[in-house]
């Protein structure tokens, strides 16, 4: 039978009065993006040129500090789960803000809470089925009837008190409700009040979750995220450290890149004499729990190192904690994931750059990324060989203009705007175009794709801009590429950045004959047609389909798409040839990428910018230069929004100065970039995707989808919650961080969350021409 517990008349220590005063910003709160002020902060963290936690580690360089990213853990006290509100702890357990109720965060006196909808939602981890109970701690604002359903599950409904301040509330949750790996509660206040333009619902405070059929003890408070973290002294040694009282317990997830060991220190914080040692256990997926050290808790700092090789690639659980019945308090400082001290190979700076973006090239075509492939390709493949090769590389969306936007600003979709039919690139978005232009390079673009074009705000910057379907030009790489040679060879004598789009792979599928029978020499007479394949394609997405494909063809599409492949990959080779015979080759980064993939009934469609699979988001990268991208193969997952801030770092230019971006260039020296190896994409505004190592995390509204992309590269067979916990609770706790950041730039330092550059809405006027054009490439909108 269901029980709430009595409700605890425990008042906030500011009246609520006060907190909205706070949310509606005085001088220090937000001033974009409708932010409350920030709650208190921890401790600042160490510089970033630190790169040493302790000189018990000086053979070792840090990969990911733990100490500094507290607030990703997961966080219990005597079996009872702490979910801090209106702060960054929070971010993991509600993906962000992202379709969950959440609305602002805020803090009024030493109170931080969050404003929510009507609704709001929370995914915690469960290790086990139990009962639990949950005490929450709110103030109604829109309703006082407060209704919880743990997994869709009705609890019984609690009537909130009218208060000034927050109170707790808590309700039992029989064991049959509760699920093995990730766990929803869902809560529903009963309606909403205007609050600064919000309709807000309720104020949440702070949620505990106790493991077990009893209620938090009386003494059990929320983990607050300020005082996870502080400075402790021992023998004279001052470290800043995770606080960890007796029966406290830190849940990190971690990504263990190659060669890596845990370096862990622990003192004795509190209290008198020599505590329970401090206990790190770590949780592979799938497999058993071990006992990996005991760190002493005394008057002096005591170091471990724990080995994390057996565990390389793959994601587990790091647990510290200080067994309940420990008479002294500890101080765990450094707790960090370290790798082998490397030194950066010295890259040569390149004169010019040549980024070639081919249009709807979907990575398993070439053989670099899969050996398999019967696509020929020479010249790419040559090129891969001699240069750095990023085999897992994610394009941001699944169709043209939002991912050519953000190659070109290395902002996120979600920053840049771009991401609809008539959206338009904003005027104060910041083209590579225009920042290489300020710094004294000729810029030349040359682009055969009508959704980058003068219409949609991408002429910004360049000494030269070209749309060859806006112009009405022949769209063949044979003739982007010759224009493209042309104005280098006028403009060689200074540095250059050159921006080229080839569209072969596209529809219409028509390449030359000779191409075409490479791949299909069948005497084909049925429907599919070179020059009507755009408009074949785009009935067979409809739903039901106007038009089906039977085997041949299917065989058919496929050969004028991979004839189209190879016929681009002669026209560069000629392309390459000429830029040798000017001399201009072996002083210029050339860079290779895509914007998105092609479906071919991968998944029961056809073509692209419908769906987040893998055959759309995963598209080629590699940089090729003599002395500035040795030859090497990345297996790390990276973004093409990192190749912008990659091409300025490798030029020896600035970084622009929003972009979201990181520089890849440690992975070309040799010396890989500290951090999660991590790429986000999203479709409009309906699903946002996480792919980090061999994991993928589909979200469609809250509803998630999960891939082991490892076993299963064709995204196949879909996941449960349950079948990898760790693996999945490790995606959504970096996948709610970055939806959650206001500087996506800086999504793993909350401490540093500058407000973004807001861009504001903007469209293109759609005139008939517009229209009839990218018709014609098979858009049918």
């Amino acid at each position: 039978m269901q029980s709430i517990y009595p409700a605890t008349r425990t008042l906030a220590r500011s009246s609520f009065l006060i907190a909205l005063v706070a949310v509606a910003g005085c001088g220090n709160s937000k001033s974009e993006g409708g932010k409350a002020p920030n709650p208190a902060a921890p401790p600042p963290p160490a510089s970033s040129g630190e790169r040493h936690v302790s000189a018990t580690f000086d053979d070792r360089q840090v990969h990911q500090d733990l100490v500094q990213t507290a607030f990703l853990a997961d966080v219990e006290d005597r079996g009872v789960l702490s979910i801090d509100f209106g702060t960054p702890a929070r971010q993991k357990y509600t993906i962000g803000n992202w379709r969950t109720g959440f609305l602002q965060d805020a803090t009024t006196g030493k109170e931080t809470y969050s404003l929510v909808g009507d609704t709001a939602r929370v995914f915690f981890q469960a290790d086990a089925p139990g009962p639990l109970v949950l005490r929450v701690r709110a103030r109604p604002i829109g309703g006082r009837n407060l209704t919880m359903y743990m997994n869709n599950k009705a609890l019984p409904t609690i009537r909130m008190e009218e208060s000034t301040g927050f109170l707790d509330y808590e309700v039992a949750v029989p064991a049959e409700m509760v699920e093995r790996g990730e766990n929803q509660i869902l809560m529903r206040f009963g309606g909403t009040q205007k609050v600064n333009g919000l309709d807000v619902g309720a104020a949440l405070a702070s949620l505990l979750v106790s493991f077990g059929a009893a209620p938090p003890a009386k003494d059990v408070s929320v983990a607050s995220y300020p005082t996870l973290v502080t400075k402790a002294k021992a023998d004279g040694e001052e470290r800043r450290a995770l606080a960890l009282p007796a029966g406290r317990r830190y849940s990190f997830y971690v990504q263990v890149p190659p060669d890596a060991e845990l370096g862990i220190g622990a003192a004795r914080a509190s209290g008198k004499g020599e505590g329970k040692p401090v206990t790190v256990r770590i949780t592979p997926e799938g497999a058993r729990a071990v006992d990996a050290a005991q760190v002493k808790v005394g008057d002096e700092w005591e170091n471990e190192r724990v080995s994390l090789k057996d565990y390389a690639g793959q994601v587990v659980r790091v647990d510290v904690a200080l067994d309940a019945k420990s008479p002294v308090a500890a101080a765990v400082g450094p707790l960090a994931v370290l790798v082998p001290e490397t030194k950066p190979e010295k890259l040569e700076q390149p004169k010019n750059v040549v980024v070639l973006l081919v249009d709807t090239l979907r990575a398993d075509k070439l053989h670099p990324f899969n050996a398999k492939s019967r696509v020929e390709t020479p010249v790419i493949d040559e090129l891969a060989k001699a240069g750095t090769v990023f085999v897992n590389a994610q394009s941001p969306e699944n169709w043209t203009k939002p991912s050519c936007a953000s190659v070109l600003t290395s902002l996120y979709p979600v920053t840049h705007g771009a991401k609809t039919d008539a959206a338009k690139l904003p005027a104060s978005v910041e083209m590579v175009s225009e920042h290489l232009k300020a710094a004294g390079f000729h810029t030349g673009s040359f682009i055969a794709n009508g959704y980058v074009s003068d219409k949609f705000g991408f002429d910004q910057g360049w000494d030269h801009y070209t749309n060859f379907i806006r112009e009405n030009k022949s769209t063949e790489a044979e003739n982007v590429f010759k224009e493209a040679a042309d104005w280098i060879e006028k403009n060689k004598a200074g540095r250059f950045f050159t921006y080229i789009q080839t569209i072969d792979p596209h529809v219409p599928y028509d390449p030359p004959d000779a191409y075409l029978a490479k791949y299909d020499t069948s005497a084909y007479d049925g429907q599919v047609k070179p020059r009507m394949t755009a408009d074949l394609l785009e009935k067979a997405k409809r739903s039901p389909p106007v038009v089906t494909f039977n085997e041949a063809d299917k065989r058919r599409l496929l050969a004028l798409h991979d004839g189209e492949i190879s016929y681009h990959d002669h026209q560069l080779g000629v392309f390459i040839d000429r830029l040798k015979k000017m001399g201009v080759w072996d002083n210029t980064l050339f860079v290779l990428t895509a914007d998105h993939g092609e479906e071919f009934n991968d998944h029961g469609s056809w073509g692209h910018g419908h769906s987040v699979y893998q055959e759309l988001l995963h598209v080629p990268l590699f940089f090729h230069g003599k002395g500035f991208a040795p030859a090497a193969r990345v297996e790390n997952v990276v973004s093409t929004v990192d190749i912008v801030p990659t091409v300025l770092d490798i030029a020896g230019m600035k970084p622009m100065a929003h972009q979201e971006g990181r520089s890849l260039v440690g992975y070309l020296q040799g010396a890989p970039p500290a951090g999660p190896s991590v790429a986000f994409s999203d479709f409009l505004d309906d699903r946002r995707v996480i792919v980090t190592g061999q994991w993928k995390l589909i979200l469609r509204g809250i509803n998630s989808t999960f891939f082991d992309l490892g076993s299963d590269p064709g995204e196949q067979r879909e996941l449960s919650r349950a079948d990898r916990p760790i693996a999945f609770r490790y995606a959504r706790v970096m996948q709610g961080q970055f939806l959650g950041a206001s500087d996506l730039g800086r999504w793993l330092d909350p401490d540093d969350q500058r407000a973004a550059k807001k861009v504001g809405q903007e469209n293109a006027e759609m005139d008939q021409t517009t229209r009839d054009q990218l018709r014609a490439l098979g858009y049918a909108n």
